[in-house]
């Protein structure tokens, strides 16, 4: 296995390209330098031996330190090609390699961002304009969320530990109406990770339904997600009557891409954040904002 390992030296990081070299004698395994790479900052692509330049550690290492910007959107353009690959082929493993690799340096919602989310939405396109077939387009969405299922699953396994969660809930769902939940999952995922207590109930239920589980769980904030157009006068109805019951003193966050092509708001929703081309590093922060 051929990875980079950095060394801190005077606050400075330096680079090396080593392998893992197992020693018999030791019964163990050792790391052995292929090459000394100099300040972290400093690399660019091609310090790296070509025979490596592929390997998704070595390109998410060189997005992260390199402090050249047109090398970080090269890099990352060439992990999203990776991601993309692995999307329409249904390969879930070598899609959990990569979050590994990519979230370890960068986190888990720079991985969504700049990884996952632009990759979906270039899925989405592409079968809009019938360059890629609804078979695929729907493979890949459900590798999509088989991957969030098992982020969200090992999540949960850390945030059940003493100490990790949070007294806040958080309850995510869609409008009556609204059958794309993977944005619904992937905040949930992002919100586990901040230790939040998460309640993602996407994605079609009934307004009452809804509205009734609110009252009984009585949680901190409401996130409702749009993909569809036609469901915004659905959300609309559900805000009114989560308000209706709570005298507007309830935060309720409504987003999705049903708002990206819009050109203004619509007014009709009120007393709601809505949220336009919003990062999910945005949301978050929001998140904390309204709960203070």
């Amino acid at each position: 296995m051929v990875y980079i390992r950095n060394k801190k030296v005077k606050g400075i990081d330096y680079a090396y390209l080593v392998q893992s070299v197992w020693d018999p004698k030791k019964n163990m395994s050792r790391q052995q330098t292929i090459k000394y790479l100099g300040k972290a900052s400093q690399i660019t692509i091609e310090d790296i031996p070509e025979e490596y330049r592929d390997d998704t550690k070595i390109l998410a290492f060189v997005a992260a330190f390199s402090s050249y910007q047109e090398e970080r959107k090269t890099l990352v353009s060439k992990i999203q090609e990776e991601l993309f690959a692995r999307l329409t082929s249904c390969n879930v493993t070598g899609l959990v390699d990569i979050y590994e690799k990519y979230s370890r340096l960068f986190g888990l919602t720079e991985f969504y961002d700049k990884l996952l989310k632009p990759v979906m939405y270039r899925i989405g396109d592409l079968w809009q304009q019938g360059q890629l077939d609804v078979a695929t387009e729907h493979a890949s969405t459900n590798t999509a969320i088989s991957l969030i299922k098992i982020i969200n699953e090992r999540l949960t396994v850390r945030t059940t530990e003493p100490g990790t969660s949070s007294e806040y809930k958080v309850v995510i769902c869609t409008p009556d109406g609204e059958l794309h939940g993977l944005a619904c999952n992937m905040i949930e995922s992002l919100l586990l990770n901040k230790g939040f207590k998460v309640y993602n109930i996407s994605t079609s239920i009934p307004t009452d339904y809804i509205v009734d589980y609110i009252r009984d769980l009585q949680p901190d904030i409401i996130f409702i997600s749009i993909t569809l157009v036609e469901n915004i006068k659905s959300a609309e109805r559900l805000v009114q009557q989560i308000h209706a019951k709570y005298n507007n003193k309830l935060p309720v966050v409504v987003g999705g891409s049903a708002f990206n092509s819009m050109d203004r708001y619509p007014d009709s929703i009120i007393n709601s954040f809505i949220m336009k081309n919003a990062s999910f590093g945005d949301i978050i922060k929001l998140v904390k904002v309204s709960i203070q």
